[in-house]
């Protein structure tokens, strides 16, 4: 919707069709009636999407089914249907459920326990005749979701309509509760009614939640049913978990302290060394699962619900009070919340026995866990226990020497997701640098493990590059993995060795022998190495490397190797950030703290450090950026984020920041444009940025009301408007832009930032690419300087003027200069100029400002106030004429000769303000000025003014600029020479004063 405005109708009735499909009615009537809304506007009205939407009001009405459906659903009521699913008809479960979905039907509470006994009847008799077995799971199965459908499209209404959901919830729950002692009952009901479940209990906190006693008892019954009873059955080994997930999942969404109550309090499991949750054991099984069986398996959900838990958890609104019914983590003590120590307690209990076993498949499946939580983000609260046992990190590395290939890497992957933890990233190094160094050389086993192993070790060597290095413990002993080597402290891996070793691996693919998954790792590993400043210049200066990577990444339908190839770009092209004096002195200080800490090593350090310091400078990263965008860098991030990628939040996000920084070299903004850099920065836009639509809309308001913009909220907002504002700088708009309009409010909402040395940057580079956006010709399509008024941008603008730094008020001025073209900006600063010009007096009066030693003068009976001149907005650029920065007088005197051809302007700056014709004069004999193109410009912007003003028919006006000293001498002699820009106007301006 944000990338193609015009074809909005069109894609709100795609998206009504699919969820008509899902059998969300209210969402697909809602965006068909957004679709007529829009359809009535001139800008989106066309016969083919009028007529689009009447065919979706006409096809949502009969929706679903065709048309013997239809028939069939009008044949028989809704009792008649339930009569004939208790009686065995499985097809009239689906003709009910479409009914429901179709608002056809609704169900009343007894008829929904009547489904649900009989739902719960079939599963308990599935064993008793085997051969009709297939046949009754297919009618149970058809049947629970009917049953999940009703449950989700029930809208009670009032008191009885409450109490009728909060009965059918109850008896669903305790229906089970009459087979809870048949295993196989458990098994089937899980299977087929998951969804059922957790549509009741979903149904009960949406609609009513904790309202009265009644329905919190039994909404707390229902969510300890679903997660002590239907989530540890469901998510067994060899039982399809993706619906018990995903009915979590909805459970978690819907009311999250009810949840996490749950999860965090259910009851222990039995069998295990220490007591532990069983909800968390079953979690953890799942997430430890084999990575070729997860495509199968709920792993991928049971991340997400492990992260969403943990979220949860941390909040202390979620948490069991104490005694005192306060959470012992409350937000006031600072610790972790009672939910999340019992949830932390259960996983260090599980995990710890798993990987502690002596059992390679029970201690591969606590390693796999553990990486699945810190992969999902929810390992630094969940898992953090584990690290707080002394000697566990050590005892994990030791062990691993010893295990299997496989375990080994399981080991690998847990070093690799908590590499990121900077903690216990630097335990794992510490503890395992040795070994890792070991298999990533090869070691013992089949080749196809050895390159496994040796792959993903130089993944994890790559990302420990980073880590401190202390303490390391010494190599693998001589009887394993390196015999020829004694034992010693391990230092750390060349990381130039490192990053040859994943060029090889990339460089070696074709399709054949590596596969994608290690392609991926090794330009994840390259991301990381890149890291250093002297990696950065090595990976660069590979085009090779950078063709072959750019190549794959375009053509993957891995989303996995975009994104580390994104990251890769912007490790190598990432600028150092612009700092305030106050955090200059801040890293002075840092440094001479390092350096003394270490003098022993003081040289080779600072030797070091000077050249990382060259390799990161300005010049280096735009050689490097150059190189990149040389190789194809631009393409892969533009298909990055195209729509057939479906990129995620976080690759839109790296997208829009690496395109900032290969925008600051100026030399490739024309390359951006020219390969689509402006379309794919516009089309990430998140629904917070303002649009150019929304921005007409709110220019249009009622009594002409304007609502200036606002700083950007989200971060890739603000990047994305950077990057623009940098090509707008340098590339000419039409070529730049389909419509230089979709950028400008970016631009103003950019000037609207806080005052920060970052936000004064963005400033700068917002107000040079607006002025180059307003340099086209006046009432051209690409003319925005009345959308720019319109939108109140100028208030910005006029707030910038006044900034204290130069740069700013420099880039204001200009962009001013620009702007008075427009009629509306004209008149805002013509707007009552010569209001403060007392019409009384016969002869022109020179308003002058008391001296100290005369105290404040009183205001004079009948004319204005001597300082109310300054109220005008001309007093600013009078102002500004007079500053030390040439270029800002310059833009100030043009300003100032644009609007002196209206006779106000004229009357203000010669009759009302007591400096500006001094002002005019004095730039008009401005000697400080070295350059002679200078010279002559300010000359000819003064003699435009003088000459408007000879011309404004005002005999005040004349007289006041016949009695100023030396400006007909000056006028004189611009006139006399013919060569001057300013020869014209002055001879003009001296006819008129004869």
């Amino acid at each position: 919707l944000q990338a193609r405005g015009a074809a909005a109708p069109t894609l709100l009735l795609q998206r009504a069709q699919a969820y008509a499909d899902m059998g969300e009615e209210s969402l697909a009537r809602d965006d068909v009636a957004r679709a007529a809304q829009l359809v009535q506007d001139p800008r989106y009205s066309s016969s083919e999407s009028v007529a689009a939407v009447e065919r979706a009001l006409r096809d949502l009405k009969v929706a679903g089914g065709d048309s013997a459906d239809a028939a069939d659903d009008g044949a028989q009521s809704a009792a008649e249907l339930i009569a004939s699913i208790v009686g065995g008809d499985a097809s009239a479960a689906a003709v009910l459920e479409r009914r429901i979905l179709a608002k056809r039907a609704a169900l009343t509470g007894e008829q929904i326990c009547r489904l649900a006994d009989s739902f719960h009847g079939l599963c308990a008799q599935s064993d008793v005749i085997a051969a009709a077995a297939a046949a009754t799971d297919t009618r149970a199965a058809a049947l629970a979701s009917c049953i999940g459908a009703a449950f989700s499209n029930m809208a009670p209404a009032g008191d009885a309509g409450h109490s009728e959901l909060v009965g059918a919830v109850a008896h669903t729950v305790r229906g089970w509760r009459a087979h809870d002692t048949d295993g196989g009952f458990k098994q089937r009901a899980c299977r087929d009614g998951a969804k059922m479940y957790a549509s009741a209990a979903h149904a009960l906190a949406s609609q009513i939640g904790e309202a009265d006693g009644e329905a919190r008892d039994v909404l707390r019954e229902a969510y300890g049913f679903y997660v002590t009873q239907v989530w540890p059955v469901g998510a067994l080994p060899g039982q399809p978990a993706e619906a018990v997930c995903q009915g979590a999942l909805r459970l978690l969404t819907a009311n999250r302290r009810q949840f996490v109550l749950a999860f965090a309090g259910a009851p222990d499991a039995p069998g295990q060394k220490d007591a532990a949750s069983l909800p968390v054991v079953r979690l953890l099984e799942l997430l430890g699962q084999q990575a070729d069986a997860a495509a199968e398996s709920g792993r991928p959900l049971a991340m997400l619900l492990a992260s969403q838990l943990a979220a949860a958890a941390k909040d202390p609104e979620n948490s069991a009070p104490n005694a005192s019914g306060h959470d012992a983590g409350g937000r006031g003590s600072g610790g972790p919340t009672r939910a999340l120590v019992q949830l932390r307690g259960a996983t260090a209990s599980v995990l710890d026995g798993w990987i502690q076993s002596t059992a390679q498949a029970e201690r591969r499946q606590g390693l796999l866990a553990v990486a699945a939580l810190y992969e999902a983000g929810a390992g630094a609260d969940m898992a953090a226990d584990l690290w707080l046992k002394s000697g566990w990190a050590e005892e994990l590395w030791d062990q691993g020497e010893f295990d299997k290939p496989a375990t080994q890497l399981a080991l690998l992957e847990l070093a690799d997701a908590c590499a990121t933890d900077a903690s216990v990233g630097a335990q794992m190094k510490r503890h395992g640098n040795g070994l890792v160094q070991a298999l990533a050389r090869g070691g013992p086993g089949s080749s196809e493990d050895a390159a496994g192993l040796a792959a993903l070790a130089s993944v994890v060597l790559a990302k420990w590059s980073g880590l401190p290095t202390a303490g390391a413990k010494a190599a693998a002993p001589a009887t394993a993995l390196a015999p020829e080597e004694p034992a010693q402290d391990t230092a750390d891996a060349d990381p130039i060795q490192l990053a040859d070793d994943h060029i090889r691996r990339i460089l070696a693919y074709s399709g054949a022998g590596a596969t994608a998954e290690a392609v991926e790792r090794s330009a994840e590993s390259l991301g990381y190495l890149c890291l250093k400043p002297r990696l950065k210049e090595h990976v660069a200066r590979n085009s090779e490397l950078l063709q072959t990577l750019f190549s794959l990444a375009r053509a993957a339908d891995r989303g996995g190797l975009r994104f580390a190839t994104v990251m890769l770009i912007g490790n190598l092209t990432r600028y150092r950030p612009v700092l305030t004096e106050e955090q200059k002195r801040m890293q002075q200080l840092q440094r001479l703290n390092a350096k003394g800490q270490a003098d022993a090593q003081a040289g080779s350090k600072e030797v070091a450090g000077d050249a990382d310091s060259e390799l990161d400078a300005a010049e280096a990263v735009a050689g490097r950026a150059a190189r990149v965008c040389s190789t194809g860098a631009v393409t892969v991030l533009v298909a990055a984020v195209q729509a057939a990628a479906r990129p995620s939040d976080s690759v839109k996000d790296a997208v829009a920041e690496v395109i900032v920084s290969l925008a600051t070299s100026p030399a490739l903004r024309g390359l951006l444009v020219q390969q689509g850099g402006v379309r794919a920065l516009l089309g990430i836009l998140t629904a917070d940025a303002p649009k150019a639509a929304a921005a007409a809309a709110a220019a249009k308001a009622a009594d002409g009301a304007k609502h200036g913009p606002t700083p950007l909220r989200q971060d890739r907002d603000r990047n994305v408007a950077l990057a623009l504002a940098k090509i707008a700088i340098s590339v000419p708009p039409h070529l730049a832009f389909r419509d230089p309009r979709e950028v400008v409010r970016l631009l103003l909402a950019l000037l609207a930032e806080d005052a920060a040395t970052q936000a004064l940057l963005m400033k700068f580079e917002a107000l040079l690419a607006l002025t180059n956006l307003a340099s086209a010709e006046p009432g051209s399509p690409d003319d925005v300087r009345g959308y720019i008024h319109a939108l109140d941008g100028l208030s910005l603008v006029e707030m910038a003027m006044l900034s204290d730094h130069p740069l700013v008020r420099r880039a204001a001025t200009e962009l001013v200069c620009n702007l008075v073209y427009d009629e509306d900006v004209f008149e805002r600063f013509a707007h009552d100029a010569d209001r403060y010009v007392p019409a009384e007096h016969p002869t022109p009066r020179i308003i002058e400002l008391p001296s100290d030693d005369e105290g404040e003068a009183g205001p004079v009976p009948g004319r204005p106030d001597d300082d109310a001149y300054r109220a005008q907005r001309l007093h600013l650029l009078v102002a500004l004429a007079d500053v030390d920065d040439a270029a800002t007088r310059s833009a100030a005197a043009g300003s100032l000769a644009v609007l002196s051809s209206d006779p106000r302007c004229c009357r203000y700056l010669f009759l009302a303000h007591p400096r500006a014709p001094d002002v005019l004069l004095g730039l008009a004999d401005d000697q400080t000025l070295a350059d002679d193109v200078m010279r002559a410009a300010f000359a000819h912007r003064v003699a435009v003014v003088w000459a408007n003003a000879a011309a404004c028919g005002d005999a005040q006006v004349a007289e006041k600029m016949r009695c100023q000293p030396g400006l007909v001498d000056r006028l004189q002699s611009m006139a006399a020479d013919a060569q001057a820009p300013c020869c014209a106007a002055a001879k003009c301006a001296v006819e008129r004063l004869a």
